[in-house]
C-alpha cells in the first residue's frame, strides 16, 4: 500500500504553494512600497526613495542628501476554489494574511547618486487550508482509487469494505524571496541620467500537508484502516542579478523612464522533514536534490507627465520575459506577461498629496493549458486581474514624509473540470494596507 501511496508524492512534488502578494509576474512581484501601493505605477517617479526598486535612474533628479524610507504592506486575502459537482463537492479556502516590508536609502549628491534597497520580489506570505484543497482532493482520490483496486484484486472484501470517504485533509505554504539591491546612478546632462544595480535574492519556500483516507460504514479492522501521508519540506535558492536603469527628462514636466532587470537564476535545493511513507524519496525530493526556477527578465518602461503644477499623471508597462526563464520545462505552458496602468496624483495642498491608480495584469498562462493544475497551481492560480490602489502623501516637516496607500486586486475568476472529481472555480481576492515614512537627512 506504501508504494501505491507514490501519487501523493507526485502532488506536493508540483505543488510549490507560492502565496503572492498582489498582481505581478507568475514569480515577480512589484508591491515593493507604500508608494506604488497608493498608485499602482511608480516605473517614471523621481520623487521618494522607493524608486530605487522602480526607476534608480532618477534617484539623482531627487532633491541633494540623504534619504531612508520605510514602507510595510498588510495583505488580507481570500483564495477559494470550489467543487461546484461531483462527491468531492465543497468550498476550500485561506484567508491567512500577509505582510511585506521594505527599506530604500539613497543618498543624491546632484551629478551621480548611491541607493541600496530591500523588498520582496518572489512570493509574498502564506496560504493555510485547514480543511484541504483542490489538491488534497486530488490526492485522497488518488490513493482511494489505488487502494480500492488493491482491495478488489484480493477477492476478500466486499465492495461496501472498500475505501470511500476523506475523513480529514490540511495543506499549507509559504514563500518569501527579499531581494537585496545597491548601486549607483550617474546624471550624464540635464536630460539623461543612467544607472547600474546589482541585486541578491534568497528565496524560500515551504509546503507541508496531510491526508487520511478512510471507509464510512463498514470499517474492517487491518482491511481498510485509514491510511494517512504527511508531508513536510522546503527549499531555498540564492542568486544574483543585474539591474539597469535610464532616465530621460525632455522637460521639467516630462520624464521618461526604462528599468531592465536581467534573468536571476535561482536553483533550489530541498530539505525533507517529515515523509513518513517515503513518498517523496520516491519523487526524486530528498535532501540536496535540486530544482531551477529562475527569475524572469524584466522591464518596466514609464512615462510621467505633469498637465499642471498640482496635478500629475504617470502610465507604466512592466514585462515579464517567462519564456526566457528556465522552470524545468513549465515555462513552455506561458507566454510573457505584463502589467499596464495609470496613475494620477493631486496636490491638495502644499503638504497633502492624493492618487489614485489602475493596473491590469495579464500572467502569461496559455489559455489552453489554464487547466493544468500542475502549472496553475490550485491553492495560488494564475489568474488575469485589475488591481486599484488609492492613497495620499503628507509633508508633516520639511524633511519627514508619510504615505498611505489601500486597495484591492480582483482576479477573473476561471472554471476548470477536473476527472474524477468534478467542475471546480477559483476565485481569488486580496485587499491591501500600506503605510510609509520617508526622512531626509540635510
Amino acid at each position: 500500500m506504501k508504494r501505491k501511496l507514490g501519487f501523493l508524492g507526485a502532488c506536493f512534488l508540483v505543488m510549490t504553494l507560492a502565496s503572492s502578494a498582489l498582481a505581478g509576474g507568475v514569480v515577480n512581484k512589484t508591491n515593493w512600497s507604500a508608494e506604488y501601493i497608493r498608485t499602482m505605477n511608480r516605473n517614471a517617479a523621481t520623487d521618494y526613495a522607493d524608486i530605487v526598486f522602480y526607476n534608480p535612474a532618477g534617484t539623482v533628479h531627487m532633491d541633494e542628501g540623504g534619504y531612508v524610507n520605510i514602507s510595510a504592506h498588510y495583505f488580507p486575502k481570500l483564495y477559494e476554489t470550489t467543487i461546484t459537482s461531483g462527491p468531492f463537492a465543497g468550498n476550500y479556502e485561506s484567508d491567512e494574511p500577509s505582510m511585506v516590508p521594505g527599506l530604500f536609502t539613497v543618498y543624491n549628491a546632484s551629478r551621480w547618486a548611491l541607493f541600496f534597497g530591500v523588498s520582496n520580489t518572489v512570493g509574498g506570505g502564506k496560504v493555510i487550508y485547514d480543511d484541504g484543497s483542490l489538491t488534497t482532493v486530488a490526492i485522497g482520490a488518488g490513493v482511494m482509487q489505488t487502494a480500492n483496486a488493491q482491495l478488489a484484486a484480493s477477492n476478500k472484501v466486499p465492495q461496501s469494505g472498500f475505501y470511500n470517504t476523506i475523513k480529514s485533509q490540511k495543506i499549507e505554504g509559504e514563500q518569501m524571496g527579499p531581494g537585496y539591491m545597491i548601486g549607483g546612478a550617474y546624471k550624464v546632462n540635464d536630460l539623461f541620467s543612467l544607472s547600474m544595480g546589482i541585486r541578491y535574492i534568497d528565496a524560500q519556500k515551504e509546503a507541508k500537508g496531510s491526508v487520511t483516507i478512510g471507509n464510512r460504514g463498514n470499517p474492517i479492522p487491518h482491511v481498510n484502516d485509514d491510511l494517512t501521508g504527511n508531508v513536510d519540506y522546503e527549499w531555498d535558492a540564492q542568486g544574483v542579478g543585474a539591474i539597469f536603469g535610464f532616465n530621460f527628462t525632455p522637460s521639467r514636466d516630462t520624464t521618461i523612464a526604462a528599468r531592465y532587470e536581467s534573468k536571476t537564476s535561482l536553483r533550489y535545493s530541498y530539505t525533507v522533514n517529515k515523509d513518513n511513507l517515503g513518498v517523496l524519496a520516491q519523487r526524486g525530493i530528498t535532501n540536496g536534490a535540486t530544482k531551477n526556477e529562475d527569475h524572469p527578465a524584466t522591464l518596466g518602461l514609464g512615462v510621467s507627465q505633469r498637465l499642471h503644477p498640482k496635478l500629475r499623471m504617470e502610465t507604466n508597462l512592466t514585462y515579464y520575459f517567462n519564456k526566457d526563464a528556465d522552470w524545468e520545462g513549465a515555462e513552455k505552458y506561458f507566454n510573457n506577461g505584463f502589467d499596464a496602468g495609470l496613475a494620477v496624483e493631486y496636490a491638495i495642498t502644499p503638504e497633502l498629496l492624493g492618487s489614485i491608480g489602475y493596473m491590469y495584469t495579464k500572467n502569461g498562462i496559455k489559455s489552453k493549458h489554464a487547466n493544468n493544475i500542475t502549472i496553475n497551481l490550485p491553492e495560488n492560480p494564475n489568474l488575469d486581474s485589475h488591481s486599484v490602489g488609492l492613497g495620499g502623501a503628507y509633508a508633516v516637516t520639511p524633511n519627514l514624509d508619510l504615505n498611505l496607500g489601500a486597495g484591492a486586486v480582483f482576479y477573473i475568476d476561471d472554471d476548470i473540470s477536473v476527472q474524477g472529481i468534478g467542475d471546480v472555480t477559483y476565485e481569488k481576492t486580496i485587499y491591501f494596507g500600506a503605510f510609509g515614512v520617508q526622512y531626509k537627512f540635510m
